[in-house]
């Protein structure tokens, strides 16, 4: 038996939140799960990151109504930390991580990168696996953080199982986010006067 659940959610300390919700809420439809501020009133925060006390913006975004896997977005100000440079952007470097999503539309996610002005690594490339007969349309790119971030959408799947959507999703989540998306827009709700 594993030690650990399945990855619960990644944390990326961001550069600018506004910048990094356009892209992972507005270009990728994750939908905001929770979110909230932190001072000195919680030191065990600080002492968990290495900084020294001095406020957090966060905001955990989720895909449909799976509560893991979720991307984490945190903000840290007075004192901001210092920014790390990677020893390249243009390419994937050893000791780093990189997030990876399936999407039933890889094209999709590339316009909205380009529109951002994100640095794009690879556009939208098919990468076939002939010994597995398995075919995918996959792209990488840079998050406005600097974080390494690939989508893959499964053209043929071979011999192995493969989706483009998250196995566990129940049709209630759907509905929710149907509604989340008819409220985005100014849609009213069925039985709500506007």
């Amino acid at each position: 038996m594993s030690l650990v659940t399945p990855l619960k959610r990644t944390a990326i300390i961001v550069t600018d939140m506004n910048k990094s919700l356009r892209f992972y809420r507005d270009v990728l439809g994750l939908d905001v799960w929770v979110q909230g501020k932190m001072g000195k009133e919680v030191p065990a925060i600080f002492k968990l990151l290495g900084v020294p006390p001095g406020a957090i913006r966060w905001i955990i975004l989720q895909s449909e109504d799976v509560d893991w896997g979720m991307v984490g977005l945190f903000e840290l100000q007075r004192p901001s930390p210092p920014r790390v440079r990677q020893p390249s952007l243009a390419q994937a470097n050893a000791g780093e991580a990189c997030l990876v999503f399936h999407t039933p539309d890889v094209d999709a996610v590339h316009r909205g990168a380009k529109q951002l002005k994100l640095r794009i690594l690879c556009p939208p490339t098919l990468l076939e696996i002939a010994e597995r007969q398995v075919l995918s349309k996959e792209m990488t790119l840079r998050d406005p953080n600097g974080v390494l971030v690939n989508f893959i959408q499964n053209v043929q799947a071979g011999s192995m199982t493969l989706s483009n959507q998250f196995p566990g999703l129940h049709k209630p989540a759907l509905k929710r986010k149907a509604a989340l998306t008819r409220r985005r827009s100014g849609a009213s709700s069925p039985g709500r006067s506007g």
